[in-house]
Order: structure tokens, then sequence, then C-alpha cells
């Protein structure tokens, strides 16, 4: 009774914070849920050249409603429990959000005509794969893509990152294994390379609120990473083997070796609770030697993100034999299959399908809506080519990823680049700009070879799986934190060993290998 209790007061609760779409405007023609990354300095998202571009051409006048991107997923899912629903979304749902909730959202089949959507149309007969990752069980079609086909930025995934000056200041060579990592953070710990007088570094940074910086991404070594689309399930493919990596030694070995790090004060154990905006407030603290994220060009001003370089990957000293891996695939199609999505709250979705094919007319409505005016942070060659641009007004307060969601909507925005619309850069552009690919480069060889598909299934196998998948991962989660923070002996390793089956691992990986193999 008492849990009972407590599920109704936290759903009231809920109900009290969240902010509901509501009723539409009267000087409105549609409301559209959108999210605001952490990284937008302000900008609303009405006032960005995209939307201002998108009303121009279509003459439509939008309600762009804002949510915080960190706390999406939940407000989302109480709009759809609630069936208080906005007449679209962009870039806020997910297969699960879909597939339980296909009777609130518009089948677009009938919309997606030549006379109606001449663009999309074109996308979908020169590429018959965005059609399959957007086509639901039921052969119908009930979101558009969104982001890009593919990106060779975005392919590198999540990034180590270690201070070459530091290094260099400490007369410190590049470390190539696990045991010289350890000895590299033991020196910078004891060096003070920041040079402000106070034992205050911290060498190891880590948050599990960023999407590049788990904890779990530095389990490299061991042959481990964190899946990108694992729902926190971690797992690998080894010749067509769905393999759970919590219960293999070599997970353990990871385990002990980071709990090392903490016991020493060599890794920032308050990464496991500390929020997005406090890590990259505790990166410009200037404390740290090494992270893992997209690029430091994100997180520092110009000449401080090119003290840092892209650690090459290190061989585990305790298993030599296994080869490094690092998150991240190579030409994996990358769509946001369900990027834009009409519910049934609207009354014209016709009109909301010409405006999202209006979207997709060009160049450069796509490249307005993600990265602001066109010469700040892009331009258009005379050849068609999509140019990058770096801006002098760049700071520390004020990056470039900054920017791009300033001036940009970036990755929410609602437009789909195409194979030969990947932005590419001047042959002078500084250093900083051309970094992010730099990096790439150090890992390509490492990433995951084998993948899973792109695919969707049914309602009932996504709860089956999202039923044990989500105890488990908060689980997991735990037993990490716990094993690294306060360490691991014999005795927890073998309840955790019997934990991960009462919490059904077998069912769990029976599920993703029938998945892999078509079964469903």
């Amino acid at each position: 009774m008492k849990k009972f209790l407590s599920l109704v007061l936290a759903a009231i609760m809920l109900l009290s914070i969240a902010a509901i779409p509501g009723a539409l405007a009267d000087e409105y023609d549609y409301k559209i849920v959108v999210q605001r990354h952490a990284l937008d300095k302000e900008q609303e998202y009405d006032t960005k050249p995209g939307a201002i571009m998108a009303e121009q051409r279509t003459g439509l006048k939008i309600d762009y409603y804002e949510i915080d991107a960190g706390a999406a997923a939940e407000k989302i899912n109480l709009m759809l429990a609630t069936n208080d629903l906005p007449d679209a979304f962009i870039n806020g749902l997910s297969a699960d959000r879909l597939a339980n909730n296909l009777p609130l959202f518009v089948a677009l089949d009938e919309y997606l005509t030549p006379e109606i959507a001449p663009n999309i149309c074109a996308i979908l007969e020169k590429y018959p794969e965005v059609r399959e990752s957007i086509t639901q069980t039921d052969g119908c079609i009930y979101t558009l893509p969104t982001s890009m086909y593919v990106s060779p930025e975005d392919d590198g995934g999540s990034i180590q990152f270690i201070n070459k000056a530091w290094l260099d200041k400490l007369n410190l060579e590049m470390p190539t294994t696990t045991d010289e990592f350890y000895e590299v953070c033991k020196a910078i710990k004891a060096g003070d390379p920041n040079g402000n007088g106070l034992a205050d570094e911290i060498p190891v940074l880590f948050t599990q609120n960023n999407w590049a910086a788990h904890i779990q991404y530095f389990f490299g070594p061991w042959g481990i990473t964190e899946w990108e689309n694992g729902y926190g399930a971690w797992l690998k493919i080894e010749n067509g083997k769905v393999i759970f990596t919590p219960t293999l030694p070599e997970f353990r070995a990871a385990l002990e070796y980071w709990h090392k790090f903490a016991k020493e004060g060599l890794l920032d154990v308050e990464g496991f609770t500390m929020t997005n905006q406090q890590f990259y407030a505790r990166l410009k603290e200037y404390i740290g030697v090494t992270y893992r994220g997209w690029t430091p060009a994100s997180n520092f001003d110009s000449q401080t993100a090119l003290e840092f370089v892209a650690l090459p990957p290190l061989q585990a000293s305790d298993y030599p034999e296994i080869r490094y891996v690092n998150d991240g695939y190579w030409g994996y199609y990358r769509a946001q299959s369900f990027g834009f999505a009409i519910t049934a709250a609207c009354e014209n979705p016709e009109e909301l399908v010409k405006w999202y094919d209006a979207m997709q007319a060009d160049k450069v409505i796509k490249m307005t809506w993600r990265l602001g005016e066109e010469g700040t942070l892009w331009e258009l060659g005379d050849d068609g080519t999509i140019y990058e641009l770096w801006p002098d007004s760049v700071t520390v307060d004020f990056t470039r990823e900054n920017m791009k969601y300033t001036y940009g909507a970036y990755g929410n925005a609602p437009a789909f680049m195409l194979p030969d619309e990947v932005a590419q850069y001047h042959d002078d552009a500084p250093a900083d700009a051309t970094v992010r690919r730099q990096l790439v480069e150090v890992v390509k060889d490492y990433l995951q070879k084998e993948i899973f598909p792109s695919r969707n299934v049914d309602a009932d196998k996504l709860e089956e799986r999202n039923f044990i998948q989500t105890e488990m991962s908060a689980y997991l989660d735990n037993f990490m934190a716990d094993a690294i923070v306060n360490g691991i002996d014999d005795a927890k390793w073998e309840k955790h060993l019997k934990d991960v089956e009462a919490y059904k691992v077998t069912e769990l990986v029976e599920w993703w290998q029938g998945y892999l193999d078509g079964e469903f």
C-alpha cells in the first residue's frame, strides 16, 4: 500500500512540474514540441534563423514548445500517457515511445506522394534503406527522418582526450598501456601541471549524465564499451554471437583498475552523480588531464582545446591478448528515424507534411536550421559544397558547439542531411576547426566491427525486452558505481553473477540474439 501511495504522489508531483502543451494560442497555426540543448545560450527556438526562414517559405506560424533535452524523455512520456499532445514532435520520440503509442500518431503514407511531398518522395526513392528504417511492423510510416544520413565525425563516437601540454610540461611520455596510464595519472596528480600551486588535479573526469563521458567508455582496453543504442545493456557481438559483458572476467578487471584510481584520488567519483552542466563546469576548472567527449573545442577556448589530443588506444596490461575497442561504427547509417512525427491531435496532417517537406527543399534551409544564417558557421561554395566556418568570436564561455545550438538547432532541427550534404572545411581552416576529424582518425581502426541492425519491432517484443532491461540497467549502474568506489572482491563478484541471473540475463541475451538474427 505504501508503495502504491508513493507512486501516486510521484505521479501528482510530476504532473505539477511538467509543462504540458495545452491549447494552441490563436496567433499560431500549429504547436510542435522541440528539445532545448544544454549548450543553447538562451536564443529561443522561434527566433532562430531556421524557424524564421521556415515561416517565410511556408506561411505557417509555428508555436515551438521547448523542453529541456535532459528532461525530454520524462515530459514526453507524460504527454503521451495523458493524451495531452501537440500537433507534432521534432526529435522527441524513440522506438519504444512510438511502438507503444501508435494510435496517438498519424500514419503518413497517404500524404507521401509527389504532389504533396516531392522532396520526401525523392529521398525515399533514392535511398530505400531510409524507407525501411521508418516503416513500422504494420507496414505504415508514422515518422520522418531528421539529422544526418551519415557523418564521418559522428562515427568516432566518444573519444578519450588527454592534455598533451601537461605531459610535455612534466616530461611524460604518451602512455600506451593501462599500467603506463596509471603512472602518468599519478605523476599528474603530484606535479601541479595547471601551475596554480595547489594539489587540485583529479586526472580522470567523467559523468554518467553526458552521453559521451560515461565511465563505461573507459573500459575499451578490456574490449568493452557501452553499445551506442543499447539502452544501457552492455552487449557486444563476436562472430554473430551476442555477449553480455558485465559477467566477463575482463569486466571485473576493469572495475578493479578503476577502483584503484578512485581509492588514490585519480578518478573524480562525483561523476556518478554530477549533472551535465556540473561536468562542463568541472572541465573548465582545468584540473583534469583526461576525459571522454565529442571534441575539446566544445569545452574550452581555442588555445586550451588545442592542448588536448586523442589518447591512442591503450593496451590492457593484464589482458594483452584483448584488442582495444572504441565506441562508434564507421560508415553507419545515422538518421534519426523518429525525427518528425504528427500526432492525432493535428487537424490537418497534410499541411504539416508539406511543411516538413519544405524543410528538405535545399541545402540552404537545411543548414540555416542546423547552424543559423549563412556566413557565420557555414557557407555554400560555388560548386554547391557546404563548408563549415570557424568565427573569431569563439571563447571558453561561448564555444563553437554553443554557437551550433544557439544560432541554429543543429541536431534538434527538422532537417535531414543526405550523403552529398556532409559539410567540409576550407583548406585554410584553423586547426581547432578540424580537430574532431583528426581525433576520429586516431580511433577509426578500433571502432566496433559487428553491430545490431536498425529496424522496428512490434510493441509487445519491445515491452518484453524493456521489462528485463530497465531493471537490469538500474542494477548494473548501482553495482558498477559501488565496485569502483568501494572495491570488488570474490564474494561481491560471485553475488553479482547470481544477481544478473535473477535479473534474467539469459532471457535478455536471447532477445538480442533473436533481434540480430532477424527472428522477429
